[in-house]
């Protein structure tokens, strides 16, 4: 073959190598695209089924809700795009008065979505939710910033969660569990902390002003104002 014939095979086989890739390119957006319509489709159909007023499909659709938080199912494996949403949903029904079963399922989903820094959970009923870290975890939930004004969460579990910065002023934690927790510079003031567990918690620049039941190990960690002292750790805690 001549050099000429040659670059001209180069120029056409080139071509061809572009185009089949502009093809990948276009159908590979679309199936994104269709996966994302599906997932919205998802999505929907599983806030229908929370507004029901059958008890059994809420109960299906505050199960089905965790599934946006994992990239292993088909409604998160797009990239999750509606976590936000999900947070959102079960925070917003959350506020209102919910069958117990439902309540507990709602509560304990929020888990799933593993990072609630800054959310909203103001005045939620988060009653015996399981938040804490369990075994297998690859981390904690983040509650970084979290805003739990007025929330109920007596009996919760925040074992070993991030709750850098949260604000738990006015909650009700009667029996909530901080166990292990990183609790730096949380604003407690005006909660009940009646029977709460704070063994190895880290308390440093956390508030408790007014706040009922404080516990001893706590309170001998506070200074004048009533704020963890600097790199404050209740003594006790247990091996995560």
């Amino acid at each position: 073959m001549t050099p000429e014939s040659v670059q001209a095979w180069v120029a056409v086989v080139g071509g061809l190598g572009a185009a089949l890739l502009g093809l990948f390119k276009y159908f590979n957006y679309r199936s994104k695209r269709d996966r994302l319509a599906e997932v919205g489709a998802s999505f929907v159909l599983t806030i229908e089924s929370l507004a029901s007023d059958n008890a059994t499909s809420r109960m299906a659709g505050a199960v089905l809700l965790r599934r946006f938080f994992d990239r292993h199912t088909e409604q998160g494996a797009v990239g999750r795009p509606y976590v936000r949403e999900a947070i959102e949903v079960m925070a917003g029904m959350l506020r209102d008065e919910q069958l117990p079963h439902v309540q507990k399922v709602l509560a304990d989903g929020l888990r799933y979505a593993r990072q609630l820094a800054g959310a909203d959970l103001q005045n939620c009923d988060l009653r015996n939710a399981y938040l804490g870290i369990k075994a297998g975890d690859k981390e904690p939930v983040d509650l970084s910033r979290a805003d739990l004004y007025a929330s109920i969460c007596e009996r919760a579990s925040f074992k070993g969660v991030i709750a850098v910065e949260a604000v738990f002023m006015e909650a009700a934690l009667k029996k909530a569990v901080f166990t292990d927790a990183n609790c730096t510079e949380a604003d407690f003031r005006w909660a009940n902390l009646e029977g709460a567990k704070f063994d190895g918690a880290q308390i440093a620049g956390a508030r408790f002003e007014g706040a009922i039941g404080v516990p001893e190990a706590v309170a001998e960690l506070l200074t004048a104002d009533l704020r963890g002292r600097p790199s404050a750790r209740v003594p006790g805690g247990e091996s995560l």
